[in-house]
């Protein structure tokens, strides 16, 4: 499970967030992977990618990426330089054993999306909320029960993630402020399209091919 966040830049990290969101799309297909697109916003997306391999070929994304361009709707010409934050989740194999359902609270609504009809009169979508914490998953989609089924595992997943930073921050507070979330410190990743390059701050890996990067050919970096 991928979540994609648009950080600082305004519209040019929100704009970056749906690039990258596809180029992970892209980057799946080509390794054999099923992925989907489960949730969107006009900032957050959210994929489920599943199949053989599929830790081992996200294990690297997890972090701060940094885009450094013109933007499209920049009409002065200025440079900004934008965030965009990915966390990699695992989902767990059964909810019983990592979700206590008696601390959830299912609702369903309508749908607010682009899905028809049938999400316009029919309260399909639905938002599950872990009480103790509060943390929310929303899906909008045709089919109830299976959107509570995603809700649910995407909402383990979280929790699970949520309860390890926890635990790490109480260990090392000092460097959990260092790397606030949505910044330019702790940068996985940046993407240079002024100077035409991507360079990936962990392995030290650099290559000019950034449009190939965005058809999904991670494997370049």
């Amino acid at each position: 499970m991928l979540d994609i966040h648009a950080g600082e830049g305004g519209a040019d990290s929100r704009m970056f967030a749906l690039e990258l969101t596809r180029a992970y799309l892209r980057y799946a297909e080509l390794l054999g992977l099923k992925s989907e697109l489960v949730y969107e916003s006009e900032s957050s997306y959210s994929i489920r990618v599943t199949g053989r391999g599929v830790e081992e070929a996200f294990a690297r994304e997890s972090g701060k990426h940094v885009v450094q361009r013109v933007p499209r709707t920049e009409s002065r010409g200025r440079r900004h330089t934008s965030v965009v934050a990915v966390a990699v989740l695992s989902l767990p194999e059964r909810l019983d054993r990592s979700l206590a359902l008696d601390e959830v609270e299912v609702k369903t609504q309508r749908g607010h999306g682009s899905g028809g009809q049938n999400q316009n009169k029919v309260e399909s979508a639905v938002r599950v909320t872990h009480r103790p914490s509060g943390i929310t998953v929303f899906i909008n989609g045709r089919d109830q029960y299976r959107n509570k089924q995603l809700a649910l595992e995407i909402l383990a997943a979280r929790l699970h993630q949520s309860r390890s930073e926890a635990a790490r921050d109480a260990r090392s507070r000092a460097k959990a402020a260092q790397i606030a979330y949505g910044s330019r410190s702790g940068k996985v990743r940046t993407y240079n399209f002024i100077n035409g390059y991507v360079l990936d701050h962990r392995t030290g890996n650099r290559t000019a091919r950034i449009g190939d990067i965005f058809k999904g050919r991670f494997d370049l970096i």
